[in-house]
């Protein structure tokens, strides 16, 4: 079922930390501010960092790139910063940059700040050891170059199709060069970044918030909000009562047991559904029994994902056909099947491969997505009951996850983040992707499909190779498809915003909900 905005639902007091977040008031043009409620925030404040929840719950309101995807058009991409753009040939393309942009510090875009934003300097991140997400949006860049102040050209290294749903996704924002400059380190720009978004950062306190002030400069429109504190509060329930006190004016991943509290009071709203981001298990298939594509089968085989969705989402979410969803376009394959519910068989793949019952560990954190310890407490009992040992192994973050050897299972899940096949996949397990960084999984052909369909702009082509890597994860199972991960929220009925189905939570003038009570 293609996922657009019509598939939304439309339907103990926080530690004593929060206590130094004052209250908003009445802003002085007449917009209120407003009280966000989220499980974590950012690690870091620049979009080249990371791409997880936390970033683009709150950073997708303090930065622009050169274009946007419009969630409100089905991810149609559409003019930001830069006000038109053409393709010169098949590696070139032209921006004409949109005039008088001002940044948070009241300075002026330019060329300049163009070429700097998209440099190898960014990409490669602190001390130039390339610990960022930019590799996977801007890997095939070749150059960037300002032929005058407000037009920048931008080289690929070979045909890119898709390159301009690249540069309208995350971590493609402008920043200041100027700024960056004078910051001095990447620690210090990380205390006060400037961006040219609807809101700038005022206040970034690690575990207790993060307060954003509404850059009124701001190209696009006023921002709808005078101010906006997102405050960190980890456990759901808390998120919830403070809500219920009116402590809070919106509050984020709400779990399924949260529902009914929601949905039975007259002077809140809940909201969401399912998002455009496929819930995972990754896999390391270099790891002892993992490595046998039998076991991994098996493993995907047993699981009863509608009985997941039934009773850990209420129904409202869904699985999707494959690793792909319909904003893929004339590539999204609708025949293609879903992962399927077959606990015989799996018993069988199980007994045939000789497994003796060794401990298979599942590296598990403690709900960094909704539902993930029940989610991984149910699965375990599916696993069993088809002859596997499944370890749950607590871990407090991803770097213990991702400590080598991991030789194990765990949580993970893929955002499309551009409307194209490149995006999901092929962005984690593609070269600089952050999953093909931690060599867990070596597929020859996986990689040759992928850098052809990268490539390649033959529609007819593009499905056959699209359709090939489908089998291929299917068959070899590099990672089991869990279901589409569900976004749900609960507001103030007199809060004027709703959710996109994605990520991103945006408060600025293009969420045409926000505006409703300007």
């Amino acid at each position: 079922m293609p996922i657009t905005r019509r598939t939304l639902m439309k339907t103990a007091a926080a530690s004593v930390a929060l206590s130094a977040f004052a209250r908003p008031t009445l802003a002085e043009k007449g917009r209120s501010g407003l009280v966000v409620a989220l499980p974590a925030q950012p690690d870091f404040t620049d979009p080249v960092m990371a791409n997880n929840t936390p970033t683009l719950r709150t950073l997708y309101n303090v930065y622009d790139a050169l274009l946007r995807l419009d969630y409100n058009d089905n991810l149609k991409v559409v003019p930001a910063l830069a006000q038109s753009w053409r393709r010169l040939d098949p590696t070139t393309l032209e921006f004409v940059l949109r005039p008088d942009v001002k940044f948070h510090d009241g300075s002026t875009m330019t060329a300049d700040d163009v070429v700097f934003s998209l440099s190898e300097t960014r990409r490669k991140g602190p001390e130039g050891k390339g610990a960022t997400v930019a590799a996977q949006y801007q890997r095939n860049i070749d150059t960037v170059v300002a032929a005058d102040s407000q037009t920048v050209r931008i080289t690929t290294k070979a045909p890119d199709p898709a390159i301009e749903k690249k540069l309208a996704a995350w971590s493609c924002q402008i920043v200041s060069k100027a700024a960056f400059e004078k910051a001095g380190s990447w620690q210090a720009w990380f205390q006060a970044p400037v961006g040219t978004g609807p809101y700038k950062i005022k206040e970034n306190r690690k575990d207790v918030g993060l307060i954003l002030e509404a850059h009124d400069d701001y190209w696009g429109g006023r921002p709808p909000f005078e101010r906006i504190e997102f405050r960190v509060v980890p456990e759901s329930a808390s998120r919830v009562n403070g809500l219920l006190a009116g402590d809070y004016d919106l509050v984020s991943d709400l779990p399924r047991d949260q529902f009914d509290a929601i949905g039975g009071n007259d002077a809140l709203d809940l909201l969401g559904g399912a998002i455009l981001n496929m819930r995972i298990l990754a896999i390391d298939t270099t790891a002892p029994w993992l490595s046998d594509p039998n076991i991994r089968r098996a493993m995907s085989l047993a699981i009863d994902r509608e009985l997941i969705v039934k009773q850990l989402w209420a129904g409202r979410i869904a699985v999707p056909n494959g690793a792909q969803y319909p904003i893929f376009g004339d590539v999204y394959l609708p025949e293609f099947p879903a992962v399927v519910h077959d606990p015989k068989r799996a018993a069988e793949l199980v007994k045939a491969s000789g497994y003796g019952g060794e401990p298979i560990p599942y590296r598990l954190l403690n709900n960094w997505y909704p539902n993930q310890v029940l989610t991984a407490q149910v699965l375990a009992e599916m696993w069993k009951a088809v002859g596997l040992n499944i370890a749950l192994q607590p871990m407090e973050n991803f770097s213990q996850v991702y400590q080598k050897p991991i030789g194990a299972v765990w949580d993970e899940s893929i955002v499309p983040a551009w409307p194209d096949p490149t995006a999901m996949v092929w962005r984690q397990y593609g070269p600089g992707g952050g999953l093909n960084k931690l060599a867990i999984w070596n597929s020859p052909e996986y990689q040759e499909i992928g850098a052809k369909f990268e490539q390649s702009s033959d529609a007819d082509a593009r499905r056959k190779l699209q359709l090939r890597s489908l089998e291929i994860i299917a068959d070899q199972v590099p990672f089991i498809i869990l279901h589409s991960n569900g976004g749900f929220f609960a507001k103030k009925k007199t809060v004027a915003w709703a959710p996109y189905p994605a990520l991103p939570m945006d408060f600025g003038p293009f969420n045409a909900a926000t505006m409703r009570g300007i």
